[in-house]
């Protein structure tokens, strides 16, 4: 008996969720937009073209990265010089 209680249950939680993710999906084909205004407001945030701002992007993300991985290497150097680590 208890068996096909935990049995019946697990059945409703799956039912729940299947119903919960169908919805979700509905929701995301209801509100896509055309192609044309996809690429508009893709491009809208930036100012034009979407490379130029990926490029950027990289271009600081390397550089905080760098800066990080330079800050930590000093952080190495003086831990190993006072003996702490």
């Amino acid at each position: 008996m208890r068996a096909l209680l935990t049995f019946a249950s697990l059945l409703i939680v799956l039912a729940v969720i299947a119903v919960s993710v169908r919805s979700q999906l509905r929701a995301d084909k209801r509100f896509l937009p055309s192609a044309a205004a996809a690429s508009d407001a893709a491009s809208a945030p930036f100012g034009g073209s979407s490379s130029p701002s990926v490029a950027q992007f990289r271009r600081e993300l390397d550089k905080t990265l760098s800066e990080a991985a330079s800050h930590r290497e000093a952080e190495a150097a003086s831990a190993g010089e006072d003996g702490t680590r």
